[in-house]
């Protein structure tokens, strides 16, 4: 009993849970009543929401690597 050896996976720290934002907002456009998601931090839904500009993020390199 004493020679048994266990195998597995070292235990990781949880990831951030997900960002929220206020609960019962509507988007700010005129006339529209579209409720936003608590995961939304714009004031729009996407119909209204204004374009954004997209940066890629991609996986770093290491520095051995680069």
């Amino acid at each position: 009993m004493a020679d048994e050896r266990f195998r597995g996976a070292s235990v990781r720290t949880l990831p951030r849970p997900n960002r929220t934002y206020t609960r019962g907002r509507v988007c700010a456009a005129p006339g529209c009543e579209t409720a936003l998601s608590v995961y939304n931090k714009w004031s729009y839904c996407w119909q209204h929401e204004p374009v954004h500009s997209y940066v890629p993020r991609g996986k770093r390199k290491s520095k051995r690597a680069a």
